[in-house]
């Protein structure tokens, strides 16, 4: 889909727009004298951290329920939260050091998250009788890759029965 102003699809916003911020942000800390302004990490910080999920959240996520919404503007912040720490110097970094022990903490919560999706989407394909239009529509995925995550079950039931003979 072209990009159109009107409605615009929210891959423009982690194609160009979020790269681009960043690349701003970097350009600004290459050029910024730090010695005179110490404390400069916060212009970093509400770039990426505020504005960048706030964007995304008015044009970029009006499909999307309040739920989906919340955790990609999360998401987006702990990228701009990321990406901050590696922009500005570490003798700089005063808010930045405190907010990174929030993100590892909000981290393990996200991938204990995406563990329990995984581990639902493995069972859903796993199950016995599941067709490929299933999972593509309980899982809006491609009914290629649907097909290919059932083929890849089929093979690793085949090598499991293999194994239980011997």
């Amino acid at each position: 889909m072209p990009f159109s102003l009107s409605k615009p699809n929210e891959k423009w916003f982690f194609i160009l727009v979020l790269p681009i911020a960043i690349a701003i942000e970097w350009a600004f800390a290459q050029w910024l004298d730090w010695t005179a302004y110490p404390r400069a990490e916060w212009v970093a910080l509400v770039d990426l951290c505020l504005f960048m999920p706030v964007l995304y959240l008015v044009l970029f996520s009006s499909e999307l329920g309040l739920k989906a919404r919340a955790l990609r503007c999360v998401a987006i912040a702990g990228i701009g939260l990321f990406a901050a720490s590696l922009i500005v110097p570490e003798a700089n970094q005063f808010l930045i050091e405190e907010l990174s022990s929030i993100r590892n903490a909000l981290f393990i919560f996200v991938l204990a998250f995406e563990s329990w999706v995984l581990w639902k989407v493995l069972a859903a394909i796993y199950r016995r009788g599941v067709s490929a239009k299933e999972l593509q529509q309980d899982f809006a995925m491609p009914e290629w890759v649907a097909k290919l995550m059932l083929l890849e079950a089929r093979f690793w039931k085949a090598i499991w029965s293999l194994l239980k003979r011997k």
